[in-house]
Order: structure tokens, then C-alpha cells, then sequence
């Protein structure tokens, strides 16, 4: 698979994750934290390395987004937080999630990188990051338990600069190794879900390389 295309209140339980959020003005989506929020320390763009990071490492035969993933939403835990179980070619998953635990989910993002053929390579860090900003999403749309939410714009960022490692057997087919890469995209940070049944979609398009959405019927188990 070439890309990888692959969200009610804000609690106390956030306060035992560390959370600084410095946020100005009116928060649009309540559940949402805002773009300019810091979980456990890091921006939303540090955020999106963090998650490229993680989902490149996984081998193919293992990776949750080409449909290897169990019954939690989320592939990997960074301290209380989960990265979301992104999917290509599903348009629904049913999953679980703990009580207590902030989802990053992707909305829609691309990559360019310093392993990758053109026309995803860049050489240097100006290369990658105006590589990466030729892909920006459009069309973009999510909802939580059937409300809209709002701006969805506010919440695409560009990463830093990140390194990643493909194993031998990776998602791009490519040889393995260790490389540089830039992210830009949609991101949603949700604070903790509510015990109980939830839905949620995001979705968009990156045009000429991408156009779905995604739906996760999440189940959250009452807190012990």
C-alpha cells in the first residue's frame, strides 16, 4: 500500500494525563481539544509524527491499516492517550476503548520522505515540508454521535521534522531503513468518551490520491 490516508466534555481525567491546554478565544467543538493544545507535552503536530512513527514501524503483515487490527480503536497507547486505528478500503470498524483514555485520530494526512520515490521525496527538510503541504485535504467532515463538528481547517498542522524506520516487510514496499520525513494534515485529539455506546466519522479527500471516510463504533467500558 503507497499512502497511508488515513475525534463530550473535557474532564478531570484529562488533568491525570498531564494536559496542558493554552487555549484562546471559544472552543467550536466541546470534546475536541483545541489545535493549540499540548497533551502529555506535545503539539498536535508532534502528535502526527508521533502517530507516522509508530503506524510505519508495523510490519505490513501486522499493520492495523491495511485491516490487521483487534477490538481496540486504537494501535498503540502513549501514556494515557490512544492513537486511532486508521483503515484503508474499510469504511466501518467496531471497537472498544477504556474509560478514562484521550483519542488521536486521524482525520485525513499525507507524507513525503527521504525513502520514498517522487513524487513523495524530498531531500531536505524545505523539500519534504512543501512535498507534504502539495497534498493539503479538502472536503473535510467528521462528527461525534451525529453533531458536526465545526472547523475542521483549525485542526490541520504540518509535523516537525521526524525520523521513522520501515521494517522489511512494510506498508510502502519499499527497501527497509531508517529516513526523515514531514506530515500534513487533519488531526483530532478527543478528550475521554462518556461509558457507553459512541460514533464517530471523519473523512475528506486529498485530490488526486484519496477520497473516503471512516466510521468507528466505539464502546467505552464504565470506569472501574
Amino acid at each position: 500500500m503507497k499512502r497511508l490516508r488515513l475525534c463530550l466534555t473535557l474532564t478531570l481525567a484529562l488533568l491525570l494525563i498531564t494536559t496542558s491546554v493554552a487555549s484562546a478565544g471559544r472552543n467550536a467543538n466541546p470534546g475536541i481539544l483545541p489545535p493549540n493544545s499540548r497533551v502529555q507535552g506535545l503539539t498536535y503536530g508532534e502528535w502526527s509524527a508521533r502517530y507516522w512513527q509508530d503506524i510505519l514501524a508495523i510490519p505490513a503483515s501486522e499493520n492495523p491499516a491495511v485491516g490487521h487490527y483487534g477490538p481496540e480503536c486504537y494501535f498503540e497507547r502513549i501514556g494515557n492517550v490512544g492513537l486511532a486505528v486508521p483503515t484503508a478500503g474499510i469504511a466501518e470498524i467496531w471497537c472498544e476503548v477504556p474509560a478514562g483514555m484521550p483519542l488521536f485520530v486521524l482525520v485525513l494526512a499525507s507524507e513525503c520522505s527521504t525513502l520514498e520515490p517522487p513524487p513523495y521525496y524530498g531531500g531536505n527538510e524545505e523539500d519534504l515540508r512543501a512535498c507534504a503541504l502539495g497534498y493539503a485535504p479538502t472536503n473535510l467532515h467528521a462528527n461525534v454521535d451525529g453533531i458536526a463538528l465545526q472547523d475542521l481547517s483549525d485542526y490541520t498542522v504540518a509535523s516537525p521534522l521526524f525520523e521513522f524506520t520501515l521494517p522489511e516487510d512494510n506498508v510502502y514496499g519499499l527497501p527497509p531503513g531508517t529516513g526523515q520525513s514531514v506530515s500534513y494534515g487533519t488531526w483530532l485529539m478527543l478528550a475521554p468518551l462518556s461509558a457507553g455506546e459512541h460514533t464517530i466519522s471523519v473523512g475528506g479527500t486529498i485530490p488526486d490520491v484519496f477520497d473516503g471516510a471512516l466510521t468507528y463504533h466505539v464502546t467505552v467500558a464504565p470506569g472501574e
